[in-house]
């Protein structure tokens, strides 16, 4: 039941659905389970009387009733133990991070090197720099806290300022949960334990770090964005128990596919502003300019993309002009988008193109050699606010060139 209300209430749905019923209300529930057992005690009854084949009858339904209600205890043990309990007790005795990297030449794929346990890794004290402008990872989209990040247990210091820095108090043997906490991943190319360990931390502050698995997975789009000079931040949700002599907590992060962090191209030069991540808008035509999307299609068969929009006109058979939007990777028209969905971000483009500025937008490619199916994230101008319109332009954050490894700064240090 509190898992459900923080669902909703993250989704900014009423919790009232809950209680439907007297679902929740322990003086109902327990006059609804007397009612239950009561009238299920006289079918028997009745049942048992009527015929020795009743009686048999009885004992199985019975016996059948016990089996159940063992299966239900059993299933809300486990989801205690797996959900109300920190996960950190399962990995007490695990080194962090938990595997460690070597290092390849030629920029090969890293292997996975065994390590022996070790003594949990110190808390980082170097600061990240201040003046290192901020990359979102999820680029505007609404993530729920969905990776798992692991050691939490040996920065429980940490997560306790994280915590009360978000507002939610800390006492002895109660719980607290903050959600929307906004932290920074940190490679550290450095860490003795593993080369390609990514942290997890709240105001320079290690929460714990990714697991060895995710760290290779999320390795080349992180690196990329703090080897040009950017500070990759996400959302985070802490949960914490205070059991006086120790602090369990469970840590997970915001972040999307690894290949949807950072587009595989560089944005075009010139003013530009970038237009808010939004739902997706199919591009049509496509398939006429397979010749093109042919060469940004990735080997793991999708990726990001910035391409820019343009106010384009056709002239219908009668003579009527008919604006529409048309799409533009590199300068190359990639396609098009209908009538209907062109009607929604035409203001916007007029009120771009009107102040100098061309659009841009993050379009998601899928496709093969085959074919290619390009998807355009783009806000609509009635979901454009007067400040975005009037603190503009808004230009796409400034990569480097898309390559399988960067070199980035130290980061680790006890």
């Amino acid at each position: 039941m509190g898992q459900a209300a923080r669902v909703l209430e993250y989704l900014g749905q009423s919790q009232a659905t809950l209680n439907a019923g007297g679902r929740g209300v322990p003086s109902l529930e327990k006059a609804g389970t007397f009612a239950q057992w009561t009238m299920f005690g006289v079918l028997l009854l009745i049942v048992t009387v009527s015929s020795p084949t009743g009686f048999l009858l009885a004992a199985g339904i019975v016996g059948l009733m016990f089996l159940l209600r063992k299966r239900r205890r059993d299933r809300q043990a486990w989801e205690d133990a797996t959900w109300a309990v920190s996960p950190v007790s399962g990995v007490q005795g695990i080194a962090v991070p938990d595997v460690q990297m070597e290092a390849q030449v030629n920029h090969a794929a890293p292997t996975r090197v065994a390590s022996e346990a070790r003594a949990p890794i110190s808390p980082v004290s170097r600061p990240v720099s201040s003046s290192r402008g901020l990359y979102r990872v999820s680029l505007g989209r609404s993530e729920w806290p969905n990776v798992e990040v692991v050691g939490e247990h040996a920065y429980s210091q940490a997560i306790k300022a994280a915590v009360r820095g978000s507002g939610a108090p800390i006492a002895a043997r109660s719980d607290s949960e903050v959600e929307g906490v906004q932290v920074e991943l940190v490679a550290e190319p450095d860490n003795p334990y593993d080369t390609n360990a990514i942290s997890v931390r709240w105001r320079s502050q290690v929460l714990g770090y990714l697991s060895g698995e995710d760290a290779i997975r999320y390795a080349q789009p992180l690196k990329r964005i703090i080897a040009s000079g950017l500070t990759a931040v996400t959302t985070a949700r802490i949960w914490s128990y205070d059991g006086g002599d120790r602090l369990q907590a469970r840590v997970t992060v915001a972040l999307p596919e690894p290949e949807l962090i950072a587009p595989l191209n560089e944005a075009p030069t010139g003013v530009t502003t970038l237009v808010p991540w939004g739902l997706a808008i199919q591009v049509l035509k496509e398939e006429d300019h397979f010749d093109i999307l042919f060469n940004y299609v990735p080997p793991e068969g999708v990726c990001l993309l910035i391409v820019s929009l343009h106010k384009a006109i056709r002239t219908l058979k009668n003579g009527a002009e008919r604006p529409f939007v048309e799409v533009r990777l590199e300068g190359e028209r990639v396609g098009e988008l209908s009538n209907v969905t062109s009607a929604h971000l035409l203001p916007l483009l007029e009120h771009t193109e009107t102040i100098g500025e061309t659009a841009l937008a993050y379009a998601k490619i899928t496709g093969s050699a085959l074919a290619a199916q390009l998807v355009v994230h783009a806000a609509r101008a009635t979901e454009i606010s007067n400040d975005w319109l009037s603190s503009g332009p808004h230009p796409a954050p400034k990569l480097l060139p898309w390559a399988t490894d960067y070199e980035v700064p130290p980061a680790y240090a006890t």
